[in-house]
């Protein structure tokens, strides 16, 4: 299958148990779950605990001496030793916020003045420069099928018929999940020509066809192989754009020639290019977007005009006091957020997003694609330099694709006189699938390099993920 239909979806278009902890912050009273509760380190590194109230707590990336601290609007703070801890829920005690004593200035301060302050101390507070970064990331995904019909089979190949093809849409899985996480050095500031990465390991899971799919997929390429020229490239066609897609390599070769052993060294070499590039792609697209920087999406503090903003309201996270600021769009901005700014220097420390309008939508000729739903959070530490960057983030968003066209795929071969085109194979296709893509980055390091430092940076990417059926094994002993 993954030869005849899994390209044609491409052309038109790890659960991190292995982890050190997984925890869950509860209400000790109500034994409910907090959710988006604060969970910080004694040396300014901090996440956010998802909606049902948990995180993972990666013990490798912090040290033993440092403490645990997880508080949230309305509870009472928790600290622990790391050390000690091994702890799968965090109670936290019901307290109420009391701020009646608190004053900050001889004025209370408007959401506008506020929002005045951050941009007059967006240079003082956050580090534009080149850093090293050490950097986990997670890329998660879930398709899910909702149709997957054909009809109006035609072939030349008498083997590959609307039997063989019924089967194989029969037992593929309606549903599909993979996760990688990798581990790398990221090099770089938010200009996308300057980014570097050293890999230093990755793994990853994914759905694998199950035996039946299997032996029928093999069917599917032996047939191909039986019937098509060793020479011969298949074209599939389906009058969108004028775009054909080349599926070539029906045919092994002697794998003990020496075009063999160059064509796989090659191969392989640009495998680990790509993937490399691929990870480095992630995490600058995550550095680009954060608020300060000017070809934002989260443009909340440089474009104040096209937002309305709620009246500030005091609290505490963690130890920080806050002004908690609502951003809803006036016209035809497409997130609302919410700030978490910091009264004493005026830094926005944390940052929530969604979208309230869809991102993103297309339809075409029986094709379609909908970016209906993003939504996520960044939080800023401080690290080495005394200035804020970026220590962790989150982003989750989902998109529909769907297509109801005629399909051609057709064999064609160059050393062949007269007519170049022999076999074809003819379906209307009708398809649907939903996607969700969920994305987290954690900074444990953040330090400061000049120009000449980072122009020494060799990239040296020599690491494919390993794959695993599941997690079981801690991904951070050899780190």
């Amino acid at each position: 299958m993954s030869k005849l239909i899994l390209p044609l979806i491409i052309l038109l278009n790890l659960n991190l148990r292995a982890q050190s902890l997984e925890v869950q912050v509860q209400d000790s009273l109500t034994l409910f779950p907090i959710a988006f509760s604060t969970v910080s380190f004694s040396n300014n590194k901090a996440l956010i605990t998802d909606e049902n109230g948990e995180f993972i707590l990666i013990k490798s990336g912090v040290s033993n001496q440092d403490s645990l601290f997880v508080s949230s609007i309305g509870y009472q703070k928790a600290s622990f030793a790391l050390n000690e801890f091994n702890d799968s829920i965090i109670f936290l005690l019901p307290k109420p916020v009391i701020l009646a004593d608190v004053i900050l200035t001889s004025k209370r301060l408007t959401s506008e003045e506020i929002i005045e302050e951050v941009i007059k101390n967006i240079e003082r507070n956050y580090e534009k420069g080149i850093t090293q970064n050490k950097v986990f990331l997670r890329k998660s995904s879930t398709s899910k099928t909702k149709r997957f019909n054909t009809s109006k089979f035609k072939s030349s190949i008498n083997e590959i018929n609307s039997s063989l093809l019924d089967s194989i849409l029969n037992n593929l899985s309606k549903e599909n999940n993979s996760v990688l996480e990798t581990l790398c050095y990221q090099f770089g500031n938010t200009d996308e020509d300057n980014q570097k990465i050293n890999l230093i390991k990755a793994r990853e899971t994914y759905s694998k066809d199950d035996e039946i799919l299997e032996s029928l997929n093999d069917r599917l390429e032996l047939y191909l192989k039986e019937n098509i020229k060793s020479d011969s490239y298949f074209k599939i066609k389906s009058r969108l754009f004028g775009a054909d897609m080349t599926i070539d390599g029906l045919h092994e070769m002697d794998s003990t020639s020496t075009d063999f052993i160059s064509k796989k060294n090659k191969e392989d070499l640009e495998r680990k290019k790509n993937f490399a590039g691929n990870q480095k792609n992630t995490i600058n697209n995550i550095y680009s977007k954060l608020f300060y920087n000017e070809d934002s999406n989260f443009d909340f503090i440089l474009k104040p005009k096209k937002y309305s903003f709620s009246e500030p309201e005091l609290n505490f996270v963690g130890d920080d006091l806050v002004y908690i600021i609502e951003c809803t769009p006036k016209g035809s901005a497409k997130y609302k957020g919410t700030l978490y700014i910091n009264s004493d220097d005026f830094a926005v420390i944390r940052l929530d997003f969604k979208n309230i309008k869809p991102l993103f939508k297309f339809k075409l000729l029986g094709v379609s694609y909908n970016q209906y739903h993003r939504e996520g959070k960044f939080l800023l530490s401080k690290f080495e330099n005394k200035k804020y960057n970026l220590s962790y983030a989150q982003t989750t968003s989902n998109q529909s694709f769907s297509i109801d066209r005629p399909i051609r795929l057709i064999e064609k071969n160059k050393n062949v006189k007269g007519r170049r085109k022999q076999n074809e194979i003819s379906f209307k296709m009708d398809m649907a699938i939903d996607q969700e893509y969920k994305t987290e980055i954690q900074v444990f390091e953040s330090t400061k390099m000049n120009d000449e430092e980072f122009q020494k940076i060799i990239e040296e990417n020599k690491v494919l993920p390993e794959f695993l059926n599941e997690f079981t094994t801690n991904f951070w002993e050899e780190f």
